[in-house]
């Protein structure tokens, strides 16, 4: 029953009951006023509820058949689905872990591949990549690794890295039959390049070892590329990313919409606020490119920033609603919740109420997609 037949009905109960000799019924209505049974007599009560009766069922009739449901609103699980990428820690992960997401996802990204200090090789595969690529393969999924140039020691992504890959066509040349070697022996159907932390000055070796990492692959392989969000055309193209060279040879261009603010880094701050997160996607397009080459990376998780002034650390999304407790607070800007502890301890993350919002926005932009960092920390997709 409708909104409006329950309240008809219910007044009609009361009606009813006030047919009964004796019953003091007195309800009230609000602006109609009080309805009381106190100083009528029965006959007069019986004929004027007989007439209450007939008028509420004519409103219940119409109350049934006329009200109208609720329109969904936008971006909720029954939002057009659309193509959505996974990231994987493989020693966080195993095959029933996908399991969890697998009906809302098409690709998992396997992290975990680095360039060595020197530039000139990368890491081994994860013990365990070759059986994630199996299972995401069982699932009907694809499977993506990840190489980057983040410093183990440091566990920051590293210029000097990049420039020793970059810059030296040795390098690039023996780094890429490394990564051809790597998807060959898994059965990964691409690499995902996630060098961060460029300049202008690797533009040129960016674009390079591009082309020569799509052309050694080779069909039905593909090339993707993470890259860092920034708030111009311009600062894309000095963050090294040339996307007039670029973009013909990527299957999909990942935007890294998130880590806007971080413990290590900057002041207490959204993870990846919408709005900023919106001007970097502007900035993308008019940078060149399309829209339907675009996936829309979201934060799945959390930081902390003590109020003690130590250092914070990256939080699990249930961990970060563990720790904020009632002070859990949305921020409809940032699209994002935040919490302030006693301690002054701040905390700031982004969960599925974020993600759908960010799904929103890569639909309007009519986006390829999206992208969720990462799958042992976010919520259920």
């Amino acid at each position: 029953m409708r909104a409006g037949a329950a309240g008809a009905g219910w007044v009609l109960l009361i009606a009813v009951s006030s047919l009964w000799p004796g019953h003091p019924s007195t309800v009230d209505r609000g602006r109609r006023g009080r309805l009381t049974a106190n100083g009528v007599g029965v006959k007069s009560r019986i004929v004027a509820s007989l007439g209450l009766i007939a008028c509420l069922i004519l409103i219940t009739g119409c109350a049934v058949t006329s009200a109208a449901p609720r329109a969904t609103p936008t971006a909720t699980a029954a939002s057009p689905a659309i193509p959505t990428e996974l990231y994987v820690a493989p020693d966080a992960a195993n095959a029933t872990s996908l399991d969890r997401d697998a009906h809302a996802i098409t690709t998992i990204g396997i992290d975990g591949v680095v360039v060595s200090p020197t530039g000139d090789s990368v890491s081994k595969l994860p013990e365990n990549a070759t059986r994630l690529v199996a299972a995401a393969h069982a699932r009907g999924l694809t499977a993506e690794l990840l190489v980057s140039n983040s410093d183990t020691g440091t566990n920051a992504f590293s210029p000097k890295i990049a420039a020793a890959l970059l810059g030296n066509p040795e390098h690039r040349n023996a780094v890429i039959a490394e990564l051809v070697a790597q998807v060959a022996a898994a059965g990964f159907d691409g690499v995902q390049i996630g060098l961060e932390s460029l300049s202008r000055n690797d533009c040129a070796g960016l674009v390079a070892f591009t082309t020569q990492l799509h052309e050694s692959l080779g069909a039905p392989k593909s090339v993707s590329m993470a890259v860092t969000a920034e708030s111009s055309p311009v600062r894309y193209l000095g963050a090294g990313y040339d996307f007039a060279r670029l973009t013909p040879l990527l299957s999909r261009v990942v935007l890294m919409a998130y880590d806007q603010h971080g413990p290590t880094w900057s002041k207490p701050g959204p993870v990846g606020g919408l709005p900023w997160a919106t001007t970097a996607l502007t900035a993308l397009i008019a940078a060149g490119v399309p829209s339907a080459r675009i996936d829309l990376g979201v934060a799945g998780y959390g930081y902390s920033w003590p109020g003690n002034g130590s250092d914070g650390k990256q939080l699990s999304v249930e961990d970060s609603r563990t720790l904020a407790g009632d002070l859990a607070r949305w921020n409809p800007t940032a699209a994002e919740w935040t919490a302030t502890l006693p301690d002054d301890t701040v905390v700031w993350w982004s969960d599925s109420r974020s993600l759908s919002q960010r799904k929103a926005l890569a639909l309007s932009h009519n986006l390829h997609g999206l992208a969720v960092w990462e799958l042992s920390l976010t919520d259920p997709l």
